[in-house]
């Protein structure tokens, strides 16, 4: 952009670093991304053609171009490469934003909305400029140079990229108009504002007694007939209402890297350390090249490093390098470049567990870890002996706890590993949890900085290759075979999902929008071409649709059965409670009427707000609704809650605050009119997407 270049130029003092990405980005995934080809773009004579959004055509060329540069952003933005699997999410992003933005384009075609050169003219040259511009003739102070702003539109070097910027407005400009249509009809009400007041800021206290069904009635007492299931299903059909779904099944196969993608990492931090060793090169700034996490400043403690950076630097001292070095995340080259003492004293310590059981065998479990406690004193393995006999999550490390300070473990166990030599097992020691023998294996204050070359492994070429041609294998042998035939001949596990939604995450696999297109795009059977999904690529079948409609009776039966057991349940003790009603009074003292009979529960609430749940309550909303008509004093009727009929009287109740109301009107009010207005515009959008076309092609571009 010229008029960006003469900025440049010509007022360095401005902060425009990264100004022409900014208003890529604007451009890209804020006024709309122009896949359509409504711009005029001369790359679609020469496109593919990815998907279509009501027979409108979305180019591959520049979706893949779009991809490209949010890829690039990506990676300026973190540092680090982007690996397939956020490409994918990215793309995803991309084609969602993409729908989007054309169905936007066509709501604003359809309705005719357009934006005069003089509306753009009173957006560019008004009092307040869009942000997008004004940040580019800043200083760093933050101060906005209107003079500078002004020479650059009357710039004649800079015309045609004012043209752009024009344009730019007044998309933007129309999508505003478009709103602000849509959004006419919200309004806040003086009741709605009122309300949430209330809700917010009035407190009340009640008493109440609780009639518990399931206390009261227990299940086996109530018959259900299946004409009562009927009844109940036909009075609630509307609840059972469900969207379109979809079940697959598939088979993964995962792209993990190989031991020899392993061991080339390997290699190649050997060839950097030869480097060092040498004096050809200085360890931090290959750190700082190779290494995909930055070389920070940081000292780290015990406990800071995984056990196996701990393992390895433990003896290094202050210059060593030391490595490669393999861990979950990697493979390292660690080079001690400062170290000293810390206040905190750590210590690194391993355990067997037995979990306490009272009553009479108590006495065995103790006398068990007094018999482990004299084969560890008597020079057993104390990791084998952990792997063998402990009974929490660390057996299967032989009991490593790894290091801690004080404050980290239970106050028995701390003391007595703390008062521990290293290398000493003491114990039995008894805590919450059981009974521990403790092994103390180190003790230390030390704190050390570190330069970490860590280079992920991942898998090579080859280990894809090798993962997508047993996909393509499976998938010809499902077509030939059947799916789950050639799985067993495989040897594969398939696994299937529960029902998912179009928009929804798919269980097990995430949200994956080309899985999803698939699924609903396809019938009973089909079996996918191998597609990517997190870690590697699988195969899938479409085992199950539903259409959108109300579930039959079969398919809700419990639910259902559960329903009307429960009104049967609360019919039974109506009566009950009815009798109980009429005994009472505003006068009367709920709590104290209530102990004649112990089935009935009766308390006092305490001090809550609508927004709060009340305590013995929790947040019953028929409860609560109840209570706020409530005056102090007054008693309500029985009234069906989630856990039974309850009866509450309310005991105090704050006043009504005019003066804080009247503070605080217009903020609840915009709150307010806010989350109508995001809702309306959710709702809009999600039915522009429901009723639109939309053909989606990815998979045959994307594997």
């Amino acid at each position: 952009m010229a008029v960006l270049n003469d900025i440049r130029e010509k007022s360095p003092k401005f902060i425009i670093t990264g100004a022409a990405v900014i208003f890529i980005l604007l451009i890209v995934f804020d006024w709309g991304l122009d896949l359509s080809g409504r711009r005029g773009r001369s790359v679609l004579n020469d496109s593919g053609v990815l998907g279509k959004v009501n027979g409108k055509e979305v180019d591959f060329k520049v979706f893949s171009e779009t991809v490209r540069q949010a890829v690039e952003n990506q990676k300026k933005q973190n540092g680090t490469d982007v690996d397939e699997e956020m490409e994918r999410q990215i793309r995803s992003q991309v084609w969602e934003q993409t729908v989007n933005d054309m169905l936007i384009q066509q709501e604003i075609d359809r309705l005719g909305i357009t934006v005069t050169d003089q509306e753009v003219r009173d957006v560019v040259m008004g009092p307040n400029p869009p942000e997008f511009l004004t940040r580019l003739f800043r200083d760093s102070a933050g101060t906005f140079h209107q003079d500078a702003y002004y020479r650059a539109m009357s710039d004649p070097q800079a015309k045609q990229d004012w043209i752009k910027i024009e344009d730019v407005i007044r998309e933007q400009q129309k999508r505003k108009k478009l709103q602000s249509l849509l959004l006419a009809t919200v309004q806040v009400s003086e009741g709605e504002i009122q309300q949430e007041f209330i809700n917010r800021n009035v407190t009340m206290d009640a008493e109440f007694v609780l009639v518990d069904v399931n206390k009261l009635v227990p299940d086996n007492s109530v018959t259900v007939t299946d004409d009562d299931l009927k009844k109940v299903y036909n009075e609630h059909a509307s609840e059972f209402k469900a969207k379109a779904s979809r079940k697959v099944k598939y088979v993964i196969f995962n792209q993990i890297p190989s031991p020899e993608d392993t061991e080339a990492v390997v290699n190649d931090e050997s060839k950097l350390l030869d480097q060092v060793k040498s004096g050809q090169m200085d360890f931090v700034e290959l750190a700082k090249t190779y290494s995909e996490n930055p070389v920070t400043e940081t000292f780290f403690n015990c406990g800071q490093l995984t056990s196996v950076k701990e393992s390895a630097i433990a003896k290094a001292k202050k210059g060593e390098i030391v490595g490669p070095i393999k861990d979950n995340d990697g493979v390292h080259l660690l080079k001690i470049l400062d170290e000293r003492q810390g206040k905190d004293e750590y210590i690194h310590a391993s355990h067997i567990l037995l979990n306490f059981v009272p009553g009479a065998d108590s006495g065995k479990v103790l006398q068990r870890a007094k018999d482990l406690f004299k084969q560890a004193r008597s020079g057993a393995d104390f990791a084998t002996l952990a792997r063998e006999n402990s009974q929490d999550g660390s057996a299967m490390k032989g009991g490593d706890l790894g290091w801690n300070k004080k404050g980290a473990w239970v106050k028995p166990f701390e003391e007595a590993a703390f008062k521990a030599h290293i290398g000493e097992v003491v114990g039995p020691v008894r805590t919450q949890f059981g009974w521990h023998i403790i092994k103390v294996t180190g003790r230390d204050k030390r704190e050390v900085k570190i330069a970490d070359l860590v280079m992920k492994v991942r898998a090579s070429s080859q280990s894809v290759d090798a993962s997508n041609q047993r996909a393509q294998d499976f998938q010809y042998l499902a077509k030939d075979e059947g799916f789950e035939k050639a799985a067993e001949n495989s040897k594969y596990e398939v696994r299937e999902t529960p029902e998912f939604t179009k928009m929804g995450s798919i269980p097990g696999i995430g949200s994956n929008d080309i899985i999803s297109n698939f699924a609903f795009t396809s019938k009973v059977g089909t079996i996918s071409e191998p597609l990517a999904v997190r870690g590697g690529v699988a195969v899938f079948k479409v085992s199950a649709i539903r259409e959108e409609g109300v579930r039959s009776l079969d398919e809700v039966k419990n639910l259902v059965r559960m329903m009307a057991l429960r009104e049967m349940k609360m019919e039974k003790i109506r009566d009950q409670v009815d009798t109980f009603y009429k005994k009472l009074s505003p006068s009367t003292d709920l709590l104290a009427a209530a102990q004649s009979n112990p089935k009935l529960l009766a308390m006092r609430t305490g001090p809550f707000k609508a927004v709060e749940a009340p305590a013995g309550v929790g947040r019953d909303l028929k409860f609560i609704g109840t209570a706020q008509a409530l005056n102090v004093g007054q008693l309500s009727t029985p009234i069906e809650g989630d856990r039974g009929f309850y009866i509450i009287k309310m005991m105090d109740k704050s006043p009504f605050n005019q003066s804080t109301y009247n503070a605080e009107h217009d903020a609840i009010r915009q709150q307010l009119l806010q989350e109508k207005e995001g809702r309306m515009m959710s709702e809009w959008q999600l039915e522009l997407r429901e009723k639109a076309t939309i053909v989606d092609h990815r998979e045959t571009y994307y594997k």
